[in-house]
């Protein structure tokens, strides 16, 4: 009987965890905290790919072989424009609180003095770096806009690439080839696991990155590496645990090795997942087509689609990073630098409803936009705003304290609680053309009543 009793509790227990599934939350690890609040970061893909102006992947779509790519592109980058004051100023003022710069991307070329000599251009001379292989000067990019960053309290992050198509352990495999590089023997690609092991120590003592952001891990397979699939799930639990070892506190990606629930948050790119991840996540997106300054690509979103996407985002628990692509030169380009700012002039008003917020306690998401909540609060955000002026929310389990707009505190709106609904009166217009927010304060965090 005993035993049949524990079932029943267990199938109800069950129950009542589906019913409210949207209330459901994963523990977030002690060094997660300031990510998890921050909800929005910057991300900055910037090599010697930005002087060629088209696009961070031009060294396999355009079939460059390295001798040439290196001595035509790479030798041109000058970013001598850079201006890490001013690239901290628009993520600030846009309401960013991360920056991930990238530190080397697949082309292989390192944007710091690296001294591991195997990263070397292909004559073998001349280490690929961006202080030894251009006139560009012993300026660290890296460095200022790292104590740019700390000055304005944002943290400091660094993007790596496992697989480099500039490196003697490695063939180009051009993007129609889908193995994206080869190493050349089971030797190289140990030799080259270690040499980047040591590149990777040198960002981490030199930098102290808050968040270590890998990609370039396509090449991966579960076990038994081959020329083509030479990364593995072990190698990537190996790096992992190397990186935790010389920094406890640092986050990683799980792109150490995906799909293999590695590292301390998952990252889709340029998409949305439909509902909560089972533990955080990160999406990156582009604000036109490509991550790497384009000369030709000048087809922007919209501060309106960028926003709505951030709250989408958020409301389904996740971190939003979003991309800019300075020129060659360092500078940025103005439509970036343009969308920076409107989006900082939303955030101004409404960014209380993004930092610190977590998932919406609702199962179904509204027609009308989406939610958000933290303690105390529940943000309702409008995209479409309802014709008959009326905001039909579920019913929640705590008090209410207080309804209001977000831009207009003071006013106290309206409502009414009938058949399982709190239904809010708003005004006639929308105060905000992209996202109006509605706030509805209680005791407690926002929880969904079953109904």
């Amino acid at each position: 009987m005993k035993k049949y009793a524990i079932l029943l509790i267990g199938i109800v227990l069950m129950i009542c965890s589906l019913l409210n599934g949207a209330n459901a939350q994963y523990q977030i690890p002690s060094k997660l905290a300031w990510w998890y609040d921050a909800r929005f970061g910057m991300f900055i893909h910037l090599g010697s790919y930005s002087s060629l102006g088209h696009g961070e992947w031009a060294f396999s779509i355009e079939n460059w072989n390295k001798a040439d790519y290196q001595e035509k592109v790479s030798t041109q980058f000058n970013p001598s424009k850079f201006d890490a004051n001013e690239i901290v100023q628009l993520a600030k003022n846009a309401g960013m609180k991360y920056i991930v710069i990238t530190a080397k991307h697949h082309e292989g070329f390192s944007m710091w003095d690296t001294k591991v000599k195997s990263f070397k251009d292909v004559t073998g001379k001349k280490m690929y770096s961006l202080p030894r292989y251009t006139s560009f000067g012993k300026r660290d990019v890296l460095m200022e806009l790292k104590k740019a960053c700390e000055a304005n309290d944002i943290k400091f992050c660094l993007y790596y690439s496992i697989l480099d198509w500039g490196h003697s352990s490695q063939e180009i495999n051009h993007i129609d080839g889908g193995t994206f590089s080869t190493v050349k023997s089971e030797l190289a690609r140990t030799a080259y696991i270690r040499d980047m092991k040591a590149q990777l120590k040198e960002l981490i003592k030199r930098y102290h990155p808050a968040v270590l952001w890998f990609d370039g891990d396509w090449t991966y397979k579960a076990n038994n590496p081959t020329p083509e699939k030479w990364w593995t799930k072990e190698d990537g639990i190996d790096l992992y645990n190397y990186l935790v070892k010389l920094d406890p506190d640092m986050i990683i990606n799980e792109r150490v090795a995906r799909h293999f629930g590695l590292g301390d948050f998952e990252c889709p790119e340029q998409e949305v997942p439909e509902a909560p991840r089972t533990r955080q996540w990160e999406t990156c997106q582009t604000m036109n087509r490509t991550w790497g300054y384009n000369e030709n690509d000048h087809n922007y979103k919209s501060a309106k689609t960028l926003i709505q996407e951030l709250v989408k985002v958020v409301s389904r628990d996740g971190n939003y990073l979003l991309n800019i692509g300075p020129k060659g030169d360092g500078s940025v380009p103005s439509e970036t630098a343009d969308t920076l700012r409107s989006m900082g002039n939303w955030m101004k008003i409404y960014g209380a409803s993004i930092y610190g917020t977590t998932r919406s306690p609702f199962k179904t998401e509204p027609e009308w936009g989406f939610y958000t909540k933290k303690d105390g609060k529940l943000f309702a955000h409008i995209f479409s705003w309802p014709q008959n002026r009326v905001l039909s929310i579920p019913a929640l389990t705590n008090s209410i304290q207080k309804i209001y707009l977000m831009n207009d505190p003071e006013e106290a709106l309206d409502y009414t609680i009938e058949d399982g609904k709190i239904q809010v009166s708003l005004p006639e217009n929308a105060p905000d053309e992209i996202n109006s927010v509605v706030v509805i304060e209680v005791v407690g965090m926002p929880q969904a009543a079953v109904i």
